[in-house]
C-alpha cells in the first residue's frame, strides 16, 4: 500500500473520535461514583463513599484527558498546500513529501524524491475542455465528453489523440468489504456519501455499497484507489452495464 501524507483532518478526525470515546467513559465513571457516594451515604458506610469518591476524581480525570486530547488536535501546528488541479487548500501536519489525495476533486497528487511531480495542461481535441495532469501521466479521461486521451508526447501538450473506443460512459464505484480499518473507511464515506460519521458507519453495515454513481471514469477510479489505500475493497463498473463483471477484481 502506497504511503500517504497526513492531513489535518485526518488526525482531527482520529483525536476527536479518540477523545470523545475518552470524555464518554470519564462521565459514566463520574456518574456511577456520584450515585455511589449518595447510596452509600445514606447507608453510613464512610470506606466505600471513600472509594467511591475516588472514582469520581478518576471520572473526572479520564473527562479531562479526553478534552484536552481534542484540545490539542485543533491546536496544532498546520501548512497549507493547495491542490495543483483544483487549487482547493489542504492542511498537512508538515510539508508533505508522499502522494496525497485531494479532500475536493479526489485527485492524487503524485510525489517523487519528496518533491511534487509538476502539473502540466492539456487541450482535448475532441470538445476542447482543458484539464490539469501530471506529468507523468501517460493516458486521461476528459471530464467533459468522457473520451480517453492518448498523450503521445509528454513534454507537448498539443499533441493528445483522443481514442475511439466505448469508454464514453460513466462509472459507479461499489465497495464490497470494508476491511480491517472500519473507522477510517467510515470517515472517508462522510466526505463521498454526505453524510456523518454514524450514517457511514450504519450504510457499511449493507454490503455492497454503491459510494458514488455515474461519474467519469478517472474519479471512480480515484475513489476506488481511496477505498483501497484504507483497507477496503472497492470495485468500478459501468453505470447502466449492471449485467457485466465490476471492473478491477483481478
Amino acid at each position: 500500500m502506497a504511503k500517504s501524507s497526513t492531513t489535518r483532518s485526518d488526525v482531527l478526525e482520529k483525536e476527536y473520535e479518540a477523545g470523545l470515546t475518552q470524555v464518554i467513559r470519564g462521565v459514566v465513571i463520574l456518574v456511577v461514583s456520584l450515585i455511589l457516594m449518595w447510596l452509600m451515604n445514606l447507608a453510613a458506610l464512610v470506606p466505600l463513599v471513600i472509594f467511591a469518591l475516588l472514582g469520581a476524581i478518576a471520572g473526572l480525570a479520564v473527562v479531562a484527558v479526553g478534552g484536552r486530547r481534542m484540545y490539542r488536535a485543533r491546536s496544532l501546528p498546520t501548512v497549507t498546500v493547495y491542490c495543483p488541479y483544483c487549487e482547493h487548500p489542504m492542511e498537512f501536519l508538515s510539508e508533505p513529501t508522499e502522494d496525497y489525495t485531494c479532500e475536493s476533486c479526489n485527485r492524487r497528487v503524485l510525489y517523487e524524491n519528496g518533491k511534487p511531480v509538476p502539473v502540466r495542461e492539456i487541450t482535448c481535441p475532441t470538445c476542447g475542455a482543458v484539464h490539469k495532469i501530471s506529468e507523468k501521466t501517460t493516458t486521461y479521461t476528459c471530464d467533459r465528453c468522457n473520451r480517453t486521451l492518448r498523450l503521445v508526447d509528454p513534454h507537448d501538450p498539443k499533441r493528445v489523440v483522443a481514442e475511439q473506443s466505448d469508454i464514453l460512459r460513466n462509472y459507479d464505484v461499489i465497495m464490497t468489504q470494508a476491511g480491517r480499518q472500519p473507522n477510517d473507511v467510515a470517515m472517508a464515506l462522510q466526505s463521498l456519501l454526505v453524510c456523518n460519521l454514524k450514517e457511514a458507519r450504519k450504510r457499511m453495515e449493507d454490503l455492497p455499497l454503491t459510494v458514488v454513481r455515474d461519474v467519469p471514469e478517472r474519479k471512480a477510479d480515484a475513489i476506488r484507489t481511496r477505498l483501497r489505500e484504507l483497507g477496503a475493497t472497492a470495485v468500478i463498473r459501468p453505470t447502466e452495464d449492471t449485467a457485466s463483471v465490476p471492473r478491477g477484481t483481478q
